[in-house]
């Protein structure tokens, strides 16, 4: 009775100490393992999200070209290093209208392409095609005023108007767009085909 007592004790103690600091040093360990891979899948996740969230834009852009059946277009404008938008311009008797900014996330932003015919602008036609402003042409003159007045010009006249839309060197007729996660140097691009098809990099 009472070896029988004394097992039941035992089994009542719990963990020890000793087996409690060996599960707390394997955790550790594993999570000295995985955290520079997890930090690593964010940035990866952040910048790719970035280039879809642009490549986005850019569809809706020639998706509203289409819908609208405007002459003058639908352009998509790169407002500054880390925001864009998109705006419509042929408009009978109106004003441009304007999208609001949209930001790329945080330690993410565009990339200054040195090309010629580069600049801060794509425009979208009615079939659905584009035309860079830059390289002339039968394009329209680029969109003179990024950003209207008031906050927007202002963040608009840190950065805004750079080329960053550039030639597409690997295609083309076509145009592409870089994005560069700053904590890394991982770059991603979203191409336009000379069709007008969004081609973000997979």
């Amino acid at each position: 009775m009472a070896s029988h007592a004394s097992v039941q004790e035992r089994r009542d103690r719990g963990f020890s100490l000793v087996e409690m600091l060996i599960v707390v040093a394997i955790v550790a360990v594993m999570a000295a393992v995985a955290l520079p891979n997890i930090g690593q899948y964010i940035r990866n996740y952040r910048i790719r999200g970035a280039a879809q969230d642009v490549a986005g834009a850019l569809q809706s852009a020639r998706s509203r070209a289409i819908m609208s059946n405007t002459n003058a277009g639908v352009s998509f404008v790169v407002a500054d290093a880390d925001s864009y938008r998109f705006v419509q311009e042929d408009l009978a008797g109106q004003p441009e209208q304007f999208s609001p900014l949209v930001d790329l996330p945080l330690g993410v932003r565009f990339v200054v392409a040195g090309a010629t015919d580069s600049g801060a602008t794509v425009r979208f036609n009615r079939l659905g095609g584009f035309c860079n402003p830059e390289a002339g042409g039968t394009c329209a003159a680029a969109v003179a005023v990024l950003c209207p007045s008031g906050e927007d010009a202002a963040r608009c006249a840190r950065e805004g108007g750079e080329a960053y839309v550039a030639p597409d060197p690997a295609t083309p007729g076509g145009l592409v767009i870089t994005l560069l996660e700053e904590a890394t140097d991982l770059q991603r691009t979203v191409r336009l085909a000379p069709g007008g098809r969004v081609l973000p990099q997979p």
